[in-house]
């Protein structure tokens, strides 16, 4: 059974994917100013705080957007602009002391605009295909340690919510009920008792795991904040004159930690190639399916398929950055799976043509499980002939990795 509750904004929902979470309106930011402001300037201030929202979203370093860079950025920024569109709110907004009439200002911007600038400063380009986060959260207020959840709110975890999706890193939360009470006690996350987490973490089925502790005692608040990604853990220290700043901090640290995995910086000089064999491919549709997914993934920069046998494929697939993102990148999807390379000779192949394919805070409800059951889409009928007009296609190459189509993502 494999359960998700994610936090977005003030709202909980019940999810059971396997595979990565398409996190939408990367490029689209909504900016609340203050109606005193002349149009001009207020669209002039909406750009420049919505375009260093984007950059930082989409490369997943907030670090890195400061400074000339920034300021370069924001001079861009209006020609940058896709669309946008200014609504008056219904609320008030603080400004001096005083309420005030307000306004939000809606900014889509091209992505191509937003990718190119990264990539001319040397920075990644994360795709909206992004990793799941289980949090745990434990607050100690003076001496008293409670953990977050479903079933037990709390203003830290709404913060991270709001936060982390400023930030395109789609959390979860646990439910906090009687089987993780039983697996995990607030002393285990306080003291990133990792073994303990992983444990309690397993029947949620995330693609990472984060454990965020924070002691407000006197006046006083800090945190910190654990990673798990895989086998690899990173510790974050975590400051601020409230629970928001605490919050914004973790998002950013796990942003990072996440990009630093998952994207990669798209230049020619960091680019690669290698070949992936794919069996359990029988037909037409499976095949274009696979090389559709290979070519959403964010670090992957062109795909077509090189061979093709009646139960197999294999693709060549240009990168950025080195072969591991990619192979991070596919363990998120459970479309393929990690396979062994065949210990026999394989049928004669038949040529495939080498041409490319476009691809196309507040109140937090209780929560229930859910349980679904993946289905195989893969099919047994006899696989649409492939073109073997291109003589010139590429061979395989000796750097090649093996996997196993599932039918299902």
């Amino acid at each position: 059974m494999k359960i998700r509750i994610f936090l977005f904004f003030i709202s909980i929902f019940y999810v059971s994917m396997a595979s990565a979470v398409p996190v939408k309106d990367l490029y689209r930011a909504s900016i609340k100013l203050p109606a005193t402001e002349s149009e001009d300037q207020m669209l002039s201030d909406a750009f420049s705080q919505a375009v260093e929202q984007v950059l930082v979203r989409v490369s997943g370093d907030k670090a890195a957007i400061t400074g000339d860079l920034l300021q370069e950025a924001q001079k861009a920024a209006p020609t940058w602009v896709a669309q946008h569109s200014v609504t008056s709110l219904k609320d008030l907004l603080p400004l001096n002391g005083d309420l005030v009439a307000g306004k939000q200002v809606n900014v889509f911007f091209y992505h191509e605009s937003i990718d190119q600038f990264l990539t001319q400063h040397n920075l990644p380009v994360w795709g909206n295909n992004r990793p799941s986060v289980l949090v745990w959260a434990v607050d100690d207020n003076n001496g008293v340690r409670t953990l977050s959840g479903a079933n037990s709110p709390s203003e830290l975890l709404n913060d991270l919510a709001v936060s982390s999706t400023n930030y395109g890193v789609p959390i979860y939360a646990p439910l906090m009920d009687s089987v993780d009470a039983a697996a995990i006690s607030p002393s285990d996350v306080w003291g990133f008792f990792e073994d303990t987490i992983k444990t309690a973490s397993q029947r949620y089925q995330t693609d990472a795991i984060a454990a965020l502790r924070v002691s407000q005692y006197s006046g006083s608040l800090t945190g910190s904040l654990l990673m798990i990604i895989g086998n690899d853990t990173q510790q974050f220290s975590l400051t601020g004159t409230n629970l928001q700043d605490l919050a914004d901090q973790a998002s950013a640290d796990m942003a990072k930690a996440l990009s630093e995995r998952y994207a990669a910086v798209r230049n020619s000089a960091s680019e690669s190639r290698l070949d992936l064999s794919v069996s359990g491919v029988t037909n037409y549709a499976a095949m274009q399916k696979i090389q559709q997914y290979l070519e959403s993934v964010g670090v992957v920069r062109d795909v077509y398929v090189v061979k093709a046998t009646s139960n197999s494929v294999v693709f060549s697939v240009a990168i950025n950055g080195d072969k591991q993102k990619l192979m991070d990148s596919i363990q998120l999807s459970s479309l393929l799976q990690a396979d062994v390379p065949p210990s026999v000779t394989e049928p004669p192949v038949t040529q495939a043509s080498a041409t490319q394919t476009n691809s196309g805070g507040a109140e937090i409800p209780s929560a229930n499980t859910v349980e679904t059951t993946q289905q195989s889409s893969a099919t047994s009928q006899t696989p649409d002939p492939v073109s073997s007009t291109d003589s010139s296609a590429p061979n395989v190459s000796n750097n090649i990795e093996y996997f196993k189509y599932s039918g299902a993502q």
